[in-house]
């Protein structure tokens, strides 16, 4: 896990976040307030993962100026259905990266460049091990490439899918199916993968899918991005976004945005399977990694975040 792997400061995180520490008896974190949401805008729900919520979110920081940037997870120009971070400065290069390709990508390598920029006010969206790793560079005094994140997205996830494994070895070459083909893939108690010219979609089995996931994302507790600003996930609904917002920052950056009209509510109780697939998903996860998990510390990729941000600093780029 990540986590442990860069030493967190969890106390000092969660102070930071939350004002407290988690109560035991919250498994997905504690949070100010917890709702449904999508997208008004036709573009982003046409290209947008589970209602949108996320990239109308950041598109209004964009357009307004309060962002002037945002690292994110993009497809890669040559690869297809693997991710690369990227930094988007407007709403149209924004919406050209949305979906979820489930494969992991290091995202938070791309506050690199926001900071080379020299911007000032930059969201990231990552998921919950990379929420964790890049509040921890704050937390161990590393300033360098967290002085100009403003905003943290965190996405809920069980695992992510290993590229090589999963996308080439399952999909491309026991199925057949080309990945050029492919037009979106999402997780809803399996695997559902759409094609090009195909009215029917391909469902693989979790039970088929989850040993091609990466190795380390097994000894992560985390399944609702706790130390985000703002959390979201699809939770099996269909066109609807889960958001918990849990940082007064987050409130407040939400909150503009739904003044501004770019986002239709509903309270979180109309969708009843959804908060129990929440709960489940999230204890489950908090179960799964015991205290003294062996492998926690387990080498991770996103310590390379770690190791970058200090040799910059060692170097005379500063803290």
């Amino acid at each position: 896990m990540a986590c442990l792997r860069l030493d967190p400061k969890v106390d000092v995180i969660e102070g930071m976040v939350q004002g407290a520490r988690r109560s035991p008896d919250r498994p997905e974190g504690e949070y100010r307030f917890m709702t449904l949401a999508r997208a008004k805008d036709p573009r982003i729900l046409e290209r947008g993962q589970d209602g949108g919520a996320v990239t109308a979110l950041l598109a209004h920081g964009l357009d307004t100026g309060t962002l002037d940037g945002a690292v994110v997870a993009a497809p890669s120009d040559d690869i297809p259905w693997l991710d690369e971070p990227k930094l988007v400065r407007s709403s149209d290069e924004l919406i050209a990266t949305a979906g979820s390709r489930y494969t992991y990508c290091a995202t938070p390598l791309g506050l690199r460049k926001a900071a080379e920029a020299k911007l000032k006010n930059v969201a990231l969206v990552g998921v919950s091990c990379e929420s964790t790793a890049t509040r921890n560079f704050a937390a161990e005094g590393i300033k360098r490439w967290t002085r100009n994140v403003k905003l943290i997205i965190g996405l809920m996830c069980c695992e992510t899918f290993d590229y090589e494994a999963f996308m080439v070895g399952k999909v491309q070459d026991e199925l057949g199916i080309d990945l050029d083909d492919i037009t979106k893939v999402n997780v809803k108690g399996k695997v559902i993968v759409s094609i090009k010219m195909r009215k029917d979609d391909i469902e693989i089995p979790l039970k088929e899918a989850r040993p091609l996931s990466n190795e380390w994302c097994h000894h992560c507790p985390d399944f609702a991005a706790e130390h985000a600003d703002i959390s979201c996930g699809g939770l099996g609904m269909e066109g609807w976004t889960m958001v918990l917002v849990r940082s007064e920052r987050g409130e407040e950056y939400f909150n503009r945005v739904v003044e501004a009209g770019l986002l239709e509510l509903r309270r979180a109780e109309e969708e009843p399977a959804a908060l129990e697939v929440l709960d489940r998903l999230a204890r489950k996860q908090r179960e799964r990694v015991g205290p003294n998990d062996p492998h926690a510390a387990a080498a991770y990729p996103t310590q390379q975040l770690l190791e970058a941000a200090r040799a910059g600093s060692s170097n005379g780029r500063g803290s």
